[in-house]
């Protein structure tokens, strides 16, 4: 009984190991077209006047999520429903509109004239680098958790 077990153990781990071997690194290039009606929706919202190069697919084992790359270098990440995850833009600074006010009003206080670069949204968390090199930590209540320069 107890090799029975073992090796049932071995054989669930190893599938289970095949499984992510198989879909590591599953990216596949699509169209924006491709790209689900929350994204897209997002994209020709607030991305009209970038030009983009690539959009792709990433499956995992358990989770889809997509990357949209500009022309410019920057890119948009969006989960597997279409919600924005992740906002990069350098040179521009990301849309206001995408980044909550309680966010948007502690950095103008902090950080007056400060673009915000780049925002990531987990799913207790987001994460903003601002053009001045600060990176802040908010927590779900928007309170600052974290600042690294």
């Amino acid at each position: 009984m107890k090799r029975f077990i073992l090796g049932a153990g071995f054989v669930l781990a190893s599938f289970f190991a095949f499984q992510t071997a198989a879909y590591a690194d599953n990216d596949k290039p699509i169209t924006v077209a491709d790209l689900p009606a929350a994204a897209q929706t997002l994209l020709t919202k607030h991305f009209a006047k970038y030009r983009v190069v690539l959009a792709k697919v990433e499956n995992d084992v358990l989770d889809k999520s997509f990357d949209v790359f500009l022309a410019n270098g920057d890119k948009v990440e969006f989960d597997r429903k279409g919600n924005w995850t992740e906002v990069v833009l350098r040179q521009d600074g990301v849309p206001a509109e995408l980044v909550p006010a309680q966010i948007t009003q502690y950095l103008n206080n902090a950080h007056p004239g400060a673009k915000i670069v780049k925002i990531e949204r987990e799913a207790r968390s987001y994460e903003v680098t601002l053009s001045n090199g600060f990176e802040y930590t908010f927590n779900k209540k928007f309170q600052v958790v974290d600042v690294d320069q």
